[in-house]
């Protein structure tokens, strides 16, 4: 079921940028300054958040992609290892367009003048190109077209393969883990429970990238153990244990919680002021900078090459006894 949902979410993605296309095409006539305007700065090779984002991006959505019961989901249902990978290289290259194309909406709208970096929401970026042919005008982003409406819908249908994934993997899981609960009773209330959670805090006044920099570091912090684990190589197997793979997680995750307090350490705060802001600044406020991300991915991968390293000696002195 979840496999024919995201078709029909694909194909509501389609319509979704080709409605989008051919309205700015027609419509968009903002002057464009040959020097970027106010976005000439920003794409100057010394912008940090710009370097940031050539090592957060790859990292958190692999590390992500990882974990999510979509990706899996087609793993284990395709009908053949060919037909896995040429699936795999044309939903590659048709997420790489789609995704360009809604970054370069926004973009565009900010190259003409029509985003007000100090007031606008950057997920709106994209709404506001719809207005492509009027003066700015001063105050968040905001929908006031049918257009405008048409995109917020279906990006909104859209989004509901996200929940459906989750709520899919989430009761697989109870499922493999609890056995001996005959029947889905056990996982349906879980996944109702799990759902009235994230109703609770989607109604809550929180920010989505703050929300999705925890879950986006966490996997950070776990990737590298899972996919040691799914690796054919023998060697791989022999090297992972579970104690290394939850050793690994436990390590990068304390890692970027002391990373955090040391470098936000202030004497005004005390002790104990200081690692509630730290792991706080840590997880939640630290704007997805990336030595946050390369404490994790490098902490998980010093501890599990430590694990090996002790993990080979230890069976190389059982052979020589």
């Amino acid at each position: 079921i979840s496999i024919v949902t995201d078709q029909v979410q694909g194909a509501f993605c389609i319509t979704l940028v080709a409605l989008v296309s051919l309205f700015v095409l027609s419509t968009f006539n903002r002057p464009l300054p040959a020097d970027f305007g106010p976005l000439g700065a920003q794409l100057s090779s010394s912008n940090p958040v710009g370097q940031a984002s050539l090592v957060v991006m790859p990292l958190s959505l692999i590390a992500a992609t990882t974990f999510s019961e979509a990706l899996w989901q087609r793993v284990w249902a395709a009908e053949s290892p060919a037909a896995l990978r040429f699936g795999g290289v044309v939903g590659g290259c048709a997420v790489s367009v789609v995704i360009f194309l809604f970054g370069f909406a926004g973009f565009l709208a900010a190259w003409g003048g029509l985003v007000d970096q100090e007031q606008d929401n950057p997920n709106l970026y994209l709404v506001q190109v719809l207005k492509g042919g009027a003066a700015r005008v001063d105050g968040a982003a905001r929908v006031d077209s049918w257009m405008g409406v048409a995109v917020l819908v279906l990006a909104a249908t859209m989004n509901e393969s996200a929940l459906d994934s989750m709520q899919n993997g989430l009761a697989a899981g109870v499922a493999a883990c609890f056995p001996s609960a005959r029947g889905l009773l056990l996982p349906r209330c879980t996944v109702l429970v799990a759902t009235v959670v994230l109703l609770f805090l989607a109604l809550q006044d929180l920010e989505v990238l703050s929300i999705f920099l925890v879950s986006n570091l966490l996997c950070t912090a776990s990737f590298l153990p899972v996919l040691l684990g799914v690796s054919p190589a023998p060697l791989a197997l022999r090297l992972l244990t579970e104690a290394s793979l939850v050793g690994s997680m436990g390590f990068s995750i304390s890692s970027v919680t002391l990373f955090g307090v040391v470098a936000n350490w202030s004497a005004e705060r005390g002790f104990g002021g200081n690692v509630v802001h730290g792991a706080w600044f840590a997880w939640v406020g630290n704007g997805y900078a990336a030595e946050y991300f390369l404490v994790a991915v490098g902490a998980s991968a010093l501890f599990l090459a430590l694990s090996a390293a002790a993990t080979l000696a230890g069976v190389g002195r059982r052979d020589s006894s």
